[in-house]
Order: structure tokens, then sequence, then C-alpha cells
């Protein structure tokens, strides 16, 4: 597998990842933008309203008729965060032409219909559809709102919310139910065209592509777009302050609390550290060998579940456990003394081994997905970071215990929160 990226137009590249491993073609579409308040609404509902129709297919079901002629082609939409960045992805995956049996040019249509659907939504008055955007107020409502009735996740969420209350990352990825009430089909609409002009646009093509008529293909189609775009790095805000360690209690009508730990590690350099803190983060909680999950669920049973998550776009590591209520002390104890034990150099040659091996193998399966590929590529695209997938697996490799004990002593505390259940004689 080989990449070579290529400059159609200011802030929109193509990326070739050449390969012949697979018989589909994957092709995404990434719009980077800044996090804020004032658009995360608008830009978690655009992908929404554009999937359901086009100038040509003005229904989700002309779209999936067509999809199906395509030998079953699919696409998805869908906005999503990385660090203090919004990422509005568009992916379309189809039958490569070498195995089409009538000689369809299905990457093609491929390309056209993801530029349709990117490009010239089903418009009403020179604006959107009014029905689209209503009907997907609604489903992107009850998305927002689901986001309760998983409590783990809701917990990872509203600790992120507290830990980064003044920064975009904090905001949550789908918005606010309360602006849904402030969009229409025309502000949408006006959003959209902004989303177009001034993001920072990158085209994957995984598969067997014509190198020279995809350029001129996409050349073609994003000319239409009036740019404004402005070579602006988003870059991770760090707060001038220093962290208080504060504890955030909540409660709600459940029975197993959710315990969250909120540290930062903003002193790292991501373009040289980074596989120095996903192994520290592995060794950590990231296997059921790691210290966690040893010695608080296993030895302890402290935990149903416990495991530790680094945020490596913003640079934070939260460590997530389901514990007992009434075993909050003592859980909270020992995890805290899991933290220490890396940080007075408690790591054995064993544990480093697994760890090791466990993202060794974890990044070789990348090879096996094309989406995987190509969001591994964006995600280091997005930190500046060139190191291909054996190039990361070679520095796993060659992280020292000295380096995972450096990485342990930069982490700071910043945020406990704990969702725990309500007191005797407590009301909704």
């Amino acid at each position: 597998m080989n990449e070579e990226i290529i400059k159609i137009f200011d802030g929109i590249n193509l990326h070739f990842v050449n390969t012949d491993k697979f018989k589909t073609d994957l092709i995404a579409t990434f719009f980077i933008t800044e996090l804020n308040m004032e658009n995360v609404t608008k830009n978690a509902l655009i992908p929404a309203v554009l999937r359901r129709g086009t100038e040509k297919l003005q229904t989700m079901k002309d779209i999936s008729i067509k999809l199906e002629d395509m030998y079953g082609s699919v696409l998805d939409a869908s906005s999503d965060k990385l660090g203090d960045r919004q990422v509005v992805q568009f992916y379309i995956n189809s039958l490569n032409n070498n195995y089409a049996l009538d000689s369809m040019d299905i990457q093609g249509e491929a390309i056209d219909l993801l530029c349709d659907i990117i490009l010239n939504p089903k418009l009403e008055n020179g604006h959107f559809n009014e029905e689209y955007v209503k009907g997907e107020k609604e489903t992107l409502r009850e998305l927002i709102e689901a986001k309760i009735n998983d409590k783990g996740s809701y917990s990872m969420v509203r600790c992120v919310e507290e830990m980064c209350n003044n920064e975009p990352y904090g905001l949550y990825k789908f918005g606010y139910v309360e602006d849904l009430e402030k969009i229409d089909s025309k502000n949408l609409y006006e959003q959209y065209k902004r989303l177009l002009s001034t993001s920072e646009i990158h085209i994957y093509l995984s598969g067997l592509f014509n190198k020279g008529e995809i350029i001129e293909k996409f050349k073609n189609r994003f000319s239409a777009i009036e740019r404004v775009y402005k070579n602006k790095s988003i870059n991770t805000y760090i707060p001038e302050n220093e962290y208080e360690n504060r504890e955030v209690i909540e409660r709600q009508d459940i029975t197993q609390g959710k315990l969250v730990l909120g540290y930062r590690l903003n002193e790292i350099d991501i373009s040289k550290d980074l596989q120095d803190v996903v192994l520290y983060a592995t060794i950590l909680g990231g296997t059921p060998g790691s210290k966690l999950f040893q010695n608080v669920r296993e030895k302890a049973s402290l935990a149903y579940t416990i495991r530790s998550i680094y945020v490596k776009h913003k640079g934070i590591l939260m460590i997530a456990a389901g514990i007992e209520i009434d075993k909050y002390d003592e859980a909270y104890s020992l995890i805290l003394k899991q933290v220490e034990d890396i940080k007075n150099g408690e790591i054995t040659e064993e544990e480093i081994k697994d760890a090791k091996s466990y993202l060794t193998n974890s990044y070789k399966s990348f090879y096996d997905e094309q989406a995987a590929i190509i969001n591994f590529d964006m995600g280091q695209t997005l930190l500046n970071n060139e190191d291909s997938i054996d190039e990361c697996i070679a520095k796993i490799n060659a992280v020292t215990k000295e380096d995972v004990i450096k990485i342990a002593n930069k982490i700071e505390l910043q945020l406990t929160y704990f969702l725990t259940g309500k007191e005797e004689g407590e009301n909704d």
C-alpha cells in the first residue's frame, strides 16, 4: 500500500491510497471545520439532510435503487469530532470495475453519486427541502436525547463536558436540542454553503484508480464551489490556568455507579511521544492484562468493567469504570494506586511485552479494512503526524520502560466524575 497526495485547490486534497488487496473501492470525503457552539448542531444535521436526496435522485428510495443497481454499493454520511475540530464525512463503498460483469463503470458512477450528494442537494426555492430538514431534526433530537440511555458512554461524555467546559472539545458532537429549535431550511442551507466554502477538505480514494482521470473529475466537480478558504491551522485549545483537581457527582435512578477520572497530557510532544503515550495507556488499562483490569477488576473485584481511553487528538486520558456504588472509595483508591505504581516504575517486562504485542496486532489489523486505513490516515493528518502504520509499529516496539515512566509522570488528574444513585427519599 502506498499513498499519494494531490492538491487540486487551496484546502482541497486528494489522497490516493493505492491497493489491489480489495475487490472494492472506498471513497471518503472529510470536511474539517472548527468545533463551536454556534454551528455544532447545524453541522451534525447537514450530512443527514444531504443523504435524503439530490437534484437528480430526489428521495432516499431513488438513492437506494441507484446503489442497488451499482452492485449493492453502500453510502454513508455522518458528523463527528476529533479534538477541537468537527468533521463532516461522506463514504461510498463500491465494487471495483475489474469485477463488474457488464463493463459497467461503477467507479465513475460512485464518484458522481458521492459528489451529487455533497454538491447538488435537492433544493426548493433556493434552500433545503423543508420536509427533509424537519424530519432529520426530529431524528437528531432523538439521538441527542438518547445519550443518557447508555450510562457508560454518558458518563464519559459528562466527564469531557466538565473537563473541557470552556473549550470546543467540551461540546457534544451531535449538538443540542435547544439549538434545533432555531434551525430551518434556510439558515441550515447557509451553513452548508459556508461549510463547503471554508472547510479543509480531504478526499481519500482506496483501491485501484486511473489517477489522471480521477483528478480531472474531482477538479471539475469541486471547481463549482465558491471557496474562501484560509490556510488557518485549528490548534488544540490549551487552558492557560493550572488544572484544579475537582470532583463532580451526578445522581440518577441507577444501581451501578459509573466512575470516570479525567487526566491531561498537554506537555506531550505528539510528533515525538505519541506511541509512548499509546503504550502507557495500554499498560494502564487497555487490555485484559493491564494493571487496571487485573488489579481492580480481577483481583479486588471492585469493578464490573474498567479501561483507560487516550484521546490523542485532544491530549486527555480517561479511566472509566463500572462499580458498586458503595465501593466508590475502595475502587477510587486502588485506581489511583495503579497510576502511581507506573509513575514509580512498577512495570514488569511481561506487561510491556504484552502491551506491545497487543498494539502491534491492532495496528496490523488496519490493513484488513479500507475504512480503517483511511480513518487512521485522516487521524494522522489532523495530528500533523506523517508516520505510517508500519512506522507506528516500529516506534511502539522501540518504546522503553523509562519512556513509559516519563509519560506517567506527566499526566495530571483534573476531574473525578461519579454517576451514582439517588439518595434515600430523593425524587426526580
